[in-house]
């Protein structure tokens, strides 16, 4: 005989399956916990990580996969978001995740160049590059306030629309006819001609080409147009035809962007350009009125350059392990999720990138991981919330037979130690009872003692399995 796994549910009390979700990203019983409990995380490090406001001061946690790194970032996300709600002061996040755009670009880029005589790897992705990227982060991020929050684009001091501007012809991404409605609808709103401006200044110059004999208008192209060309040159995360730039770029004044020397060549790996443009980006994003910026670093092993490479991420990341970045401005603040593998770069840097890094400024997370209450009692929340009626408390050993005593539960699950494993594991352990029950009466059915035992005895060997894929260890 076999029942069907929703007579199990039903006989619980259950109206949906706690343990069906891996992945905290579509995991609507994680979010439902989270929004019960006040946007908040139930482990010893969500403090740690946290920060007073939401996202205030760098932190960087070290996890193995399935640990619950992406779930803790979520519930991060969900704080800021709930906190924007309620206080005009708010809080703009970049989500740094998504980095496949940015390594083809700049792969792409780097071997089209004449002058390199090497292959490209990940060790040429510097700095400045990790800013160049973040910066597209940010005005993506900026547009979307712009478009849902209307942001109050007139509060801006002049010199400040200029260093808006600028920026966005920049680093605005996503295709051309996207590119050029973007900035003229910001050209209009940041720096306004005006009728009788328009008039004027359109005499100015017909005038000044008319006693010039024409060289004035020639001249002003032409510096556009090689301050276009030096930003599609220089920054190698993003595709841009510098026709665009050009043309968004001609609604900012010839002194702004001579003053920031950017029409020379040279500045492709110059970190100081980038700090400069990050503190515009900051000064830009404290007076439309937030109060933090928080960049959110995740999954840097899923790009298809990295394919989760030790070697590869650690090349990938180290630059941004740099403490005049990482403290660049405390309105700014870096909350990293990295792989367990890291933190070996972390424990062994040697004196000179340990004093670049300031691994003593930053708060490190190590390491991350769950003991067998916690994971005890993370399941019986979830089983909770799933229930018909979830104001009463249902302990996890609910689900199984009274005749195994909860200290070899909790022995199971110290032997999981990571979430997305024992979600598995107690997933397994019902599709199992179920095959093997009789028909369902009115009592609740339970794991019975030899379905535990089959089960918990193949968990060891396919965790073990499970590391050697990831060419990584449990510990």
């Amino acid at each position: 005989m076999s029942i069907a796994m929703a007579q199990f549910l039903r006989s619980h009390g259950l109206v949906r399956n706690p343990f069906i979700e891996e992945e905290a990203q579509n995991d609507k019983v994680f979010e439902d916990l989270v929004n019960e409990a006040g946007y908040t995380f139930n482990h010893q490090a969500w403090d740690k990580f946290f920060g007073d406001p939401p996202g205030r001061g760098t932190s960087m946690i070290f996890g193995v996969k399935g640990s619950g790194k992406s779930a803790l970032r979520l519930a991060l996300e969900k704080n800021i978001e709930h906190f924007n709600s309620q206080h005009k002061s708010r809080i703009l996040l970049l989500h740094y995740d998504d980095f496949n755009g940015f390594l083809e670009a700049f792969k792409r880029k780097s071997e089209h160049d004449r002058r390199r005589e090497v292959a490209v790897t990940l060790k040429d992705f510097r700095l400045a590059q990790h800013l160049d990227a973040i910066l597209v982060c940010g005005m993506e991020a900026l547009l979307k306030e712009i478009k849902t929050a209307d942001l109050p684009l007139e509060r801006l001091e002049q010199y400040q629309r200029h260093d808006l501007m600028m920026l966005m012809a920049f680093y605005v991404s996503g295709p051309p006819d996207r590119y050029n409605r973007i900035m003229a609808s910001l050209a209009r709103r940041l720096l306004p001609r005006g009728l009788i401006g328009g008039f004027f200044g359109n005499l100015k110059e017909s005038s000044a080409a008319l006693l010039s004999l024409g060289i004035l208008p020639l001249v002003r192209g032409a510096f556009y147009r090689g301050v276009a060309r030096s930003a599609e040159r220089e920054i190698l995360v993003r595709d841009r035809n510098a026709r665009d730039v050009e043309r968004a770029l001609r609604s900012v004044p010839q002194g702004y962007l001579k003053d920031q020397d950017v029409k020379r060549s040279g500045w492709r790996d110059d970190d100081d350009v980038r700090r400069l443009f990050a503190t515009k980006f900051i000064d830009v994003a404290l007076n439309l009125g937030y109060q933090q910026i928080v960049v959110v670093m995740d999954k840097v092993d899923e790009p298809s350059l990295i394919n989760g490479d030790r070697e590869r991420m650690e090349a990938f990341v180290w630059p941004l392990w740099n403490n005049r970045i990482l403290q660049l401005h405390p309105n700014l603040s870096f909350k990293m999720l990295l792989p367990r593998q890291l933190y070996e770069a972390v424990r062994k840097a040697g004196s000179e990138k340990a004093n670049e890094a300031r691994f003593d400024k930053q708060k490190i997370i190590y390491p991350f991981r769950w003991g067998d209450k916690q994971l005890f009692d993370m399941m019986s929340a979830r089983l909770r919330i799933c229930r018909a009626d979830p104001s009463h408390p249902y302990p996890l050993d609910n689900l199984f037979a009274s005749v195994i005593p909860q200290r070899e539960i909790l022995g199971a699950l110290d032997k999981l130690r990571q979430p997305r494993f024992v979600l598995n594991y107690l997933y397994r352990l019902i599709a199992e009872t179920c095959a093997q029950a009789d028909q369902v009466d009115d009592q609740p059915v339970r794991i019975s003692h030899e379905v535990f035992y089959q089960i918990t005895a193949t968990i060891g060997e396919d965790i073990k399995q499970y590391y050697q894929t990831l060419g990584e260890s449990p510990e």
